[in-house]
């Protein structure tokens, strides 16, 4: 009897097995760890462009200050990685002298130093809005003095080693007066406007270079009087004022003398006089303010 061997198929598919399962194991695990690299990449990218750009944000432009060589201006200095979008400064309170940027990035500006102590404000700004202020003091030997003279007027004195070939002087905005010294001292007296003023002196010197001073200088005042009837026409209504203070006030009303002492400088004084019928009430007033200056002398009458 012939015996039926049983052979393997060759088509046939084999299971899996525990090899396989390593393998698929083992390229998930490669595919996880390369997507895993690839997102601490991303990451890492984007959290150097945030830095990079808030980096970019915060600079702010570098103010520098120097003295000149004979210490009579501050050489300011201003130097940003972006563009400048102006520069603001002012010498202690005064109103602010701008200087704008044009888009540079370097700028550079002579600022000449008033005499005495004073403070220099410094405040720049870039085309992004960034900003920063300085403030600094500097103190210059005064070379220009003003004081007032015992016949109330402005005296300007001054010193140099170089002769000063003139001076000029200037109110408020108004027209500019000249004076030639040619000599190395100035002592001069000029008139001061009633009120309070700003003055403008400016010294030039034998090699041309200049001394400015500037200051609000208050002039001598007359007292004003202003004199009028009440609304019933009983009394006189007497209105006395003066910018420096008021000293007293003199008066002579039908034929009497009387004088007013004023406390403590008061600047404004009221006062009131009865009129008497079928009189022509005069009256005669002048006052004076602490500098001992006089008002104009009024003179008045009115008939009740």
């Amino acid at each position: 009897m012939n015996q039926i061997l049983a052979t393997s198929n060759p088509t046939a598919k084999k299971s899996s097995g525990p090899a396989d399962i390593k393998t698929i194991v083992r390229v998930f695990a490669i595919v996880m760890l390369v997507f895993g690299i690839f997102m601490i990449g991303t990451g890492s990218y984007a959290i150097y462009k945030d830095n990079a750009a808030n980096n970019t944000q915060v600079t702010k432009p570098v103010i520098t200050e120097t003295l000149n060589e004979d210490n009579t201006a501050v050489m300011l200095t201003v130097t940003h990685d972006k563009a400048i979008d102006k520069i603001e400064y002012s010498w202690n309170n005064d109103e602010m002298q701008t200087i704008t940027g044009n888009g540079r990035k370097y700028i550079e500006q002579e600022i000449k130093i008033p005499g005495g102590t004073n403070t220099l404000n410094v405040r720049a700004i870039d085309t992004q809005g960034q900003e920063i202020s300085t403030q600094r003091e500097f103190t210059v030997e005064e070379i220009i003095h003003l004081t007032i003279s015992e016949n109330k007027k402005l005296k300007i004195t001054a010193e140099s080693e170089t002769e000063i070939t003139y001076m000029t002087y200037r109110w408020d905005d108004e027209e500019e007066q000249r004076i030639d010294i040619n000599a190395t001292t100035v002592d001069q007296e000029i008139d001061i406007p009633m009120g309070t003023h700003d003055i403008t002196v400016i010294l030039v010197d034998a090699n041309n270079e200049t001394i400015t001073k500037e200051q609000k200088v208050m002039g001598t005042t007359k007292p004003t009087i202003n004199i009028g009837p009440d609304d019933a026409g009983e009394y006189y209504l007497i209105t006395i004022t003066d910018e420096a203070g008021l000293e007293r006030v003199e008066l002579n009303f039908r034929g009497e003398e009387k004088t007013i002492t004023v406390e403590d400088g008061r600047k404004e004084l009221k006062y009131k006089l009865p009129l008497n019928k079928g009189d022509e009430n005069r009256l005669e007033i002048t006052a004076y303010n602490v500098d001992g200056i006089a008002s104009d002398t009024r003179r008045v009458k009115a008939q009740k």
